[in-house]
């Protein structure tokens, strides 16, 4: 049977022009799945903030972090010690050195968005170091990520938080990225430790914070996160009247403590026996580097 020119001619390509379609869903699935920047969000309170002498770190590690980049509200600028500003000042870092060194490959860099308030409580009964009572109220310096979006009680911090997070995600999406949130790091809760309300709870503050947080910045509802446990050290100061019960609830709170408050993709870093200052409260440089570098290791179980 004999078909005309053009239906011949169609008939002779076809093999070719599925070929050619092959290709194209092969490419476009490469680049879908393509991974994009590998983002961490950190923030908490002073121990985040980060007390440890950038002049105390060994020399062994390298004043350049490699492969991992700082959000510095214009750019993501990489990690030099004594450089750039990792804490309050850049003679200062907190856990996010170690946790680079051990999470950043050139395969594989990382870029870290971190926010932080010395001092400063989750639970939504403090405002500052004061007590307000166990009713949450408006303009709040705390944590508190409130109940939906628009709760007027939404804690000033959590706001200028996510303002942060937000504004770093935007750079990576402005430059054509797609930015990858991995997980959550958490250092927090000396100062909900002053107190039987936000100590007793402290379990369920943070479950709504990490839900809160990944629902605001639309990530997965099981956003992964890492938390450092407080105050190890014993005795505590007198002005830590709840350690034993905020210690407890941190506990708890692991996704494998077998509680009822356990958080799923949750993981919490026991701080026992990391090095600190003579104040018992913060860490040296070395108990900064032991503090980020155990981030790191819960995260990639987190991840795996």
């Amino acid at each position: 049977m004999k078909y005309p020119a053009a239906i011949a001619s169609r008939s002779y390509l076809m093999p070719f022009i599925r070929l050619l379609a092959l290709l194209a869903v092969l490419s476009t699935a490469a680049i879908s799945s393509a991974d994009g920047p590998r983002v961490y969000l950190l923030s908490g309170q002073s121990n985040m903030q980060g007390s440890g002498r950038v002049a105390d770190i060994p020399e062994s590690v390298p004043r350049e972090i490699p492969h991992a980049y700082l959000w510095n509200g214009k750019t993501f600028e990489p990690m030099v010690l004594g450089q750039t500003k990792l804490g309050a000042n850049a003679a200062t870092f907190g856990p996010e050195v170690g946790f680079a060194l051990k999470t950043a490959t050139a395969e594989q860099p990382v870029y870290l968005i971190k926010y932080f308030a010395s001092g400063m409580p989750l639970y939504h009964g403090w405002n500052g170091g004061k007590w307000a009572g166990t009713e949450p109220g408006p303009k709040r310096r705390n944590f508190y990520p409130g109940l939906t979006p628009d709760d007027p009680n939404v804690g000033v911090l959590y706001q200028q938080m996510l303002a942060k997070y937000r504004q770093g995600l935007a750079e990576l999406a402005k430059q054509g990225d797609v930015p990858q949130v991995q997980g959550f790091l958490w250092m927090q809760g000396e100062m909900d430790a002053k107190g039987e309300e936000s100590a007793i709870s402290y379990a369920a503050n943070l479950k709504r914070l990490r839900d809160r947080l990944a629902a605001d910045l639309k990530l997965d509802a099981e956003l992964p996160m890492v938390y450092g446990q407080v105050l190890p050290h014993e005795p505590a100061a007198p002005r830590f009247t709840h350690r034993t019960e905020t210690r407890q609830q941190m506990a708890d709170a692991d996704a494998d403590s077998g509680k009822p408050e356990a958080i799923p993709a949750a993981k919490m870093v026991s701080t026992d026996g990391f090095d600190v200052l003579a104040d018992t409260v913060h860490y040296s440089a070395k108990g900064q580097l032991q503090l980020g570098e155990a981030m790191a290791e819960a995260m990639k179980k987190l991840l795996d």
